[in-house]
């Protein structure tokens, strides 16, 4: 039963994050006005806002105006659900549960925006930083050494990428936005996890562009968003982290 509710409660916050990912770039506020259509503009009713039923109840349209709804909203709230399930399972009833929630949500709302927009935002991270502070003030959820050494260490690793990719391409290889990111989920992550999941993260990059080079999605030169990839390499680490390092050492000792 309890899973059962947390899975309805990580749909609802799903459901408030799909507000963040489409407003927050726009420089809208997040609080007023209520749900509208993107393509009409019409008041979404409550009854038409129940996450993922709803969108299959209107068979993925909007009821005014009939245009479809991105694929987007019911994903990222079927995805909200199923995350917050695991990181209960994963931590319990405690309060390194509320750390890693708020952890995994903005890395959420990160890797949507960035997906769409090609935009890591300064306002997210700062709140994303503030809220992990925070906690941590409360609660003392991860050591303040180490979650300060995971920052530095993260931001450090991921400058030192950005000016090797710009002297070996001759270009803007890895924006800021990128190295802040990684600098506040190492606070999260601590400096023992930060490196190798940002690792896997771009592990999953290599492999999305063979992928997308071979059905001719892409080609040389373009534009990949790394924010969904390292938020994807973070998650994962999240939930399996210890499991795969210590695969890891076993394999190298």
């Amino acid at each position: 039963m309890i899973i059962i509710l947390f899975f309805i409660f990580g749909m609802l916050i799903g459901s408030f994050l799909n507000v963040c990912i489409y407003r927050l770039p726009l420089k809208k506020s997040i609080i007023y006005p209520s749900s509208r259509c993107p393509h009409c503009g019409v008041s979404i009713p409550f009854y038409h806002n129940i996450p993922l039923i709803s969108y299959i109840i209107l068979g993925g349209k909007c009821k005014n105006c009939l245009k479809s709804i991105s694929l987007q909203y019911p994903l990222v709230e079927l995805l909200s659900g199923l995350l917050t399930v695991l990181t209960y399972l994963k931590f319990g009833l405690n309060a390194e549960l509320i750390f890693y929630l708020v952890f995994i949500y903005f890395l959420i709302i990160i890797g949507f925006i960035d997906l769409k927009t090609h935009l890591i935002l300064n306002n997210i991270l700062f709140f994303m930083i503030g809220a992990g502070v925070g906690i941590n003030l409360i609660f003392k959820t991860i050591p303040w050494i180490e979650a300060g050494i995971g920052f530095v260490t993260g931001g450090a690793v991921m400058f030192f990428i950005a000016l090797l990719g710009k002297v070996i391409f001759k270009k803007e290889s890895l924006g800021m936005g990128d190295v802040k990111f990684v600098a506040v989920a190492g606070f999260y992550m601590g400096w023992k996890m930060i490196i190798p999941s940002v690792y896997f993260g771009f592990v999953l990059t290599l492999i999305a562009i063979i992928i997308l080079r071979l059905i001719s999605k892409i080609k040389a030169g373009d534009y990949i968003p790394l924010g969904p990839f390292i938020a994807s390499g973070l998650l994962i680490f999240v939930f399996w982290g210890n499991v795969i390092m210590n695969y890891y050492w076993e394999l190298v000792t």
